[in-house]
């Protein structure tokens, strides 16, 4: 039994009715600790708005470890009513409630925490210091940015990490030199989140700070610059991004590839063309995609390199049209009049697998004047199947003798194969 003969078993009652005045109470006696350990973990299973007064009383407790609990409940709370108190509590004489009083600042989120979150970073403790500069980021006011550079420059290797990304949140354009020289870092972890933070801070400076580190004697730097540059995505950086697919360094080309990708600038293309023939597969492949993300305009250059004497680039080109898809179409039809048959066979191969979005453009080309191109249509047009028939039939009314026949025959064959086809199942 404790205190006025309560049992654990009467908190438990209590904490099933909600009954947070009398957990309250329990809370303010000064002599059984366990019995005020298990209001307070009531308190936070209720977790409601009336507790909210309770708790904040309760951060001024003579126990450090109610005070601390206190603490981290107001934060999970998340109510502003519970902030003035948590600053306060941000100079308890005990470093665990500093640091849940950090904790919970910056999950609340407001801005009047942020001078106290400031003086914060020059706690005694490092994991004060750590959770305020993490809170800092949390509430992303710009009246942090000059202090938190300052934490990147002298602040241990956890402190600096949580500094980098705290910059990143806040987003303003003051960090961006600091987080490009943050790229340097000894410390791995606070390099990778300073290439991320880089991509939030998205400002035409920062865009200049970026490409002024293509030129950076560190490999990692120039790869993370692109990177962010890719991210950013401003048309400004593509000039600078073409000169990096020649770097030494292969990440460096396949970052500076990738960004070229996202930014779909067609001044892209022809360079891309040329890192499409680059001696390393991955570039070939990264290349390949970012010609497929640019789009329309890579349509005509893919088309060339289906002529290629190299069978790498033959393959990797036609995927790429496949990939695009209905844009590559007319000018395809168009290749289909001056190419050899082994370039014809890939571009049908080309038409198969883009499959529907092709049908209509196909069927329109049995008319043709060419007749390498009706021939490609219909090689086409015979392989993708059932879905082309309504299209043909409707062909088959059309005042153009060539368009009637090209349908007809068409249609003739495409019988002929599931006849052939219903055959060899049957056997």
């Amino acid at each position: 039994m404790g205190l006025f003969g309560l049992s654990l078993k009467d908190m438990r009652k209590m904490e099933a009715r909600d009954d947070v005045k009398s957990l309250t109470n329990v809370l303010k006696q000064k002599k059984d600790l366990q019995l005020r350990m298990k209001s307070i973990e009531a308190l936070e299973q209720i977790g409601d708005k009336r507790t909210i007064e309770p708790l904040i009383n309760a951060l001024k407790d003579k126990n450090h470890v109610i005070r601390w609990r206190a603490a981290r409940i107001l934060g999970n709370i998340g109510n502003k009513r519970a902030v003035e108190a948590l600053i306060t509590s941000l100079k308890d004489e005990n470093e665990v409630v500093r640091e849940h009083a950090a904790r919970a600042l910056g999950k609340i989120r407001d801005k009047r925490a942020v001078e106290a979150l400031i003086a914060a970073l020059k706690d005694q403790s490092e994991v004060v210091r750590e959770h305020a500069t993490s809170a800092l980021g949390r509430i992303r006011d710009k009246r942090a940015t000059e202090p938190l550079i300052d934490v990147l420059l002298t602040g241990t290797e956890y402190i600096r990490e949580e500094a980098v990304r705290a910059l990143g949140e806040i987003g303003d354009k003051r960090a961006a030199e600091p987080l490009i020289n943050a790229l340097k870092d000894q410390s791995e972890y606070v390099r990778e989140e300073a290439g991320e933070a880089l991509v939030k801070v998205d400002d035409k400076k920062t865009v200049g700070v970026l490409i002024n580190a293509l030129k950076d004697s560190n490999d990692y730097v120039r790869r993370r610059a692109s990177e962010a540059l890719g991210e950013i995505g401003n048309k400004n950086s593509v000039p600078a991004l073409i000169a990096a697919l020649r770097d030494v360094d292969l990440e460096v080309r396949k970052k500076a590839i990738e960004a070229l990708g996202k930014i779909e600038d067609r001044r892209a293309v022809e360079p891309l063309m040329l890192s499409l023939r680059d001696v390393f597969p991955d570039i070939r492949e990264e290349a390949a995609e970012s010609l497929v993300r640019i789009g329309e305009p890579s349509v005509e250059y893919l088309i060339q390199t289906l002529k290629d004497e190299d069978w790498d680039i033959r393959w990797r080109s036609a995927v790429a049209l496949e990939k695009i898809g209905e844009p590559s179409v007319g000018p395809l039809i168009d290749a289909l009049r001056d190419c050899n048959e082994y370039v014809r066979e890939d571009i049908t191969r080309i038409f198969v697998n883009i499959g529907e979005p092709v049908v209509v453009s196909l069927v329109y080309a049995l008319r043709d004047n060419n007749e390498f191109v009706r021939d490609g249509a219909a090689d086409a047009l015979v392989r993708i199947g059932d879905s082309v028939v309504g299209p043909l039939i409707k062909a088959l009314k059309d005042k153009n003798d060539i368009f009637r026949k090209g349908a007809t025959d068409v249609l003739g064959k495409i019988g002929e194969e599931k006849i052939r086809k219903d055959l060899d199942k049957s056997q």
